[in-house]
């Protein structure tokens, strides 16, 4: 096949896509006002179906060019008014854009199509032919190729694929990792080569002084035979501490090359792996189109599905996992929910039923929606049917989440499709295992409207660090609402059980040890309690832990290990220094927020002797630059001091220590750089970190101060003030 068919096939996938997308949107206004024949919409119609059948045929696809050539003719004869646009003719409409796109997946998973012969005898019918052939509805040019798929190179993607086993592809995301995990430990053998390459510069600088002060004994010993071995030794050592300096700090040097060059290498494999394994979102459930026209057929239905969300791409594993809790929800909806023609019209309702399976992404999230026009949930039976088994009072939202329990049902009857109690318990507990959440969305309309959320890759999340009895967990953002430093005086008692009072709403406090079972409560060293406010639909939970540490996007891994059946734990990462953290589940915790009898109420200690703030040495040519950064680094309790240029900033140095440097790289007299290497190779201040903030972003100049021995690099136009201040906090 040549380049130019290649392109053209690949073209018409997307068109194709959009034509039926935009005769959907104008069936479903059509459906809603007054029809007229001279409307813009039925127009706009006609010439999506023509415009199709054209595009079809110059694919050589002669099954979809067959069904536009039938919608052509359809929107032709409701435009002429000799043809009612009512409830069958757009069933049929459906009913052939539901064949289209059976004919495309077909040929985009490399099979024959069949041919739509019931779609297009649907349309026959419709129009009073007598014989429902092809013949009747297409063009003399045409007919040669209706009902004949496409050569399968027809739609082969430009460029050249390569069939891979999804369990090869999620081995090198392992492999990813693990590359990556090496990488942070290689830091751990910088540090020790920069302390061997210290003292080594240690042992140069004493020889030196050695020599200098003993030079006159030497040279009077020099002439006395019985100590010119001893002589030939002193130079012998001499040259040797020479030489190993001059090797340990080559050595030195190439190894931050190598890790600096490995680290860059992994993370872009890394992002590379995670783009091969996205994928397109409505490919793995546009199947649902078939289930739910034959499920409705099956239960004697008329429903009218549309699925919406082209262009939202996520984790493959995700989509995968995602698929046996959408068609629960489907299936509940067509049993449970959407009621028979006659009860619909009884009720005043159209006697076509509306099922919507929504897709959207969201700050890294997948949302999935499947909503009906139908009965909705009866919470009135819900609570009848949780009192046999938990008599008392119950909360909506106790009830919401009541009915994804296991073998929970208000079925009356068991039928194939429904009444075991186990479709919404599987989908709770797909998307818990997840990291996700799901719940009963309300809305004012009738029926009912399900919410799922969960991340779009299970490989990487932004994780917030924190600690809690004297341990660094992480836990993914997306399931905090909002973080808070509430005072102690602020935590209440309501009903025997701390509270805490957020935006006027008592919220119910817990500690994250407690939570997680793993010590007895601690005391806290302030005034301030760190809170973070977990929520689930419209529950909320205040979980406080001891310290806020940082944010970070992490590779969350398995444990190697079982986790606790809580569902707490989703595994775990590595910090930067190489060390592993725990990966909390914030369902996990929400689960047991919901499940936890009481709460402790922490304890303030002894009061403490004032720890002096750490110093910071800002270096800049730019008042401007100097004053934001000075007032950023003071508002959060640092002592700051300023210099304009390197020179000064040694001067400075020299006479007082600081905890940390942070310098610009364009400057008079002395560079950054300049700055980095005079701190470096001064014994009394090479134990400084050092941070750079500069307008320069190249990655040659970023290599450059590192690998001179800067601890970290920011670049001005990228500048996020979080960004520094957790590279701040990590190093002092």
């Amino acid at each position: 096949m040549t380049d130019v068919g290649q392109k053209l096939a690949a073209i018409f996938q997307g068109e194709h896509a959009d034509h039926l997308a935009h005769i959907r949107s104008i069936l479903a206004l059509l459906e809603n006002v007054a029809l007229a024949p001279d409307r813009p919409e039925l127009d706009e119609a006609l010439r999506r179906a023509h415009s199709l059948k054209g595009a079809a045929r110059a694919v050589d696809l002669g099954a979809v060019e067959g069904l536009a050539s039938g919608l052509e003719t359809l929107f032709s004869r409701v435009r002429e008014g000799t043809l009612p646009l009512d409830q069958q003719a757009t069933s049929v409409i459906h009913q052939v854009l539901d064949a289209s796109e059976d004919c495309m997946v077909a040929v985009r998973q490399g099979r024959i199509p069949d041919a739509p012969a019931e779609a297009l005898g649907a349309i026959a019918g419709l129009l009073g032919i007598q014989k429902p052939g092809l013949e009747t509805l297409v063009e003399p040019q045409a007919k040669a190729t209706v009902g004949v798929a496409a050569p399968l190179a027809v739609l082969q993607p430009i460029v050249e694929m390569v069939r891979l086993p999804a369990e090869n592809l999620d081995r090198l995301v392992r492999s990813t990792g693990q590359i990556l995990s090496e990488s942070l430990r290689q830091s751990e053998v910088s540090g020790e080569l920069n302390d061997l390459d210290g003292q080594i510069a240690e042992m140069s600088l004493e020889s030196v002084r050695f020599r200098k002060a003993a030079s006159a004994p030497l040279r009077r010993m020099a002439s006395q035979p019985e100590f010119s071995s001893v002589i030939r030794y002193i130079g012998f050592v001499e040259q040797k501490v020479r030489s190993l300096a001059a090797q340990s700090r080559t050595t030195r040097l190439l190894q931050q090359r190598c890790e600096w060059n490995t680290r860059r290498s992994g993370e872009q494999l890394q992002r590379d792996v995670w783009s091969a394994r996205m994928a397109p979102a409505e490919d793995l459930f546009e199947g649902f189109r078939r289930m739910v026209r034959d499920l409705a057929r099956q239960e004697n239905k008329e429903i009218d599905f549309r699925l919406s969300g082209s262009g939202v791409r996520a984790d493959r594993i995700i989509l995968q996992a995602l698929k046996d809790p959408v068609m629960h929800l489907l299936r509940n909806a067509i049993s449970h929910g959407i009621e028979t023609p006659g009860e619909r019209t009884s009720k005043g309702k159209s006697p076509v039923g509306s099922l919507i399976l929504r897709l959207d992404s969201q700050r890294g999230r997948l949302i999935v929606e499947v909503e009906d026009d139908g009965r909705g949930v009866d919470l009135k039976q819900v609570n009848s049917v949780l009192s046999e088994t938990e008599p008392g009072s119950h909360s909506a939202d106790e009830l919401t989440q009541a009915i994804f329990r296991a073998g929970f049902t208000t079925a009356a009857s068991v039928n194939h499709l429904s009444g075991r109690g186990m479709g919404l318990s599987v989908v709770y507990e797909t998307v818990h295992r997840l990291q996700g959440d799901v719940n009963l969305k309300r809305k004012e309309s009738p029926g009912a409207s399900f919410l799922l959320s969960v991340p779009l890759s299970v490989s990487t999340s932004h994780l917030l660090l924190l600690s809690a009895a004297g341990q660094t967990f992480g836990i993914p953002t997306h399931g905090i609402e909002r973080l808070y430093r509430v005072p102690l005086e602020r935590v209440e008692t309501l009903e025997g059980k701390p509270v805490v009072n957020l935006e006027g709403q008592p919220v119910p406090l817990y500690g994250l040890a407690q939570l997680l079972a793993i010590d007895a409560l601690p005391a806290l060293g302030g005034e301030v309690l760190p809170v973070m406010v977990l929520k689930s639909g419209a529950r909320r939970f205040a979980v406080w832990v001891d310290e806020f540490l940082a944010e970070r996007d992490a590779l969350i891994q398995e444990l190697g290990m079982a986790c606790p059946a809580t569902g707490n734990i989703s595994g775990g990462a590595l910090l930067r220094e190489g060390t592993v953290f725990v990966v909390l589940n914030p369902a996990g915790l929400v689960a047991s927020c919901t499940g936890t009898s009481a709460a402790p109420v922490p304890r303030k200690a002894q009061a403490q002797a004032t720890a002096i703030a750490p110093g910071i040495l800002v270096v800049d040519d730019s008042i401007t630059s100097r004053s934001l950064e000075r007032s950023i680094l003071e508002a959060h309790g640092y002592r700051v001091r300023v210099a304009v240029d390197g020179l000064e900033a040694l001067e400075l140095l020299r006479a007082e220590k600081a905890d940390l440097i942070i310098t610009d790289i364009q400057m008079p007299r002395m560079d950054g750089f300049g700055l980095v290497e005079a701190v470096k190779a001064d014994p009394a201040l090479k134990g400084i970190p050092v941070i750079i903030v500069s307008s320069l972003e190249q990655p040659e100049d970023q290599e450059r101060g590192l690998l001179l021995g800067a601890d970290a690099y920011v670049v001005k136009r990228k500048f996020d003030q979080t960004e520094l201040l957790d590279a701040i906090q990590q190093m002092v």
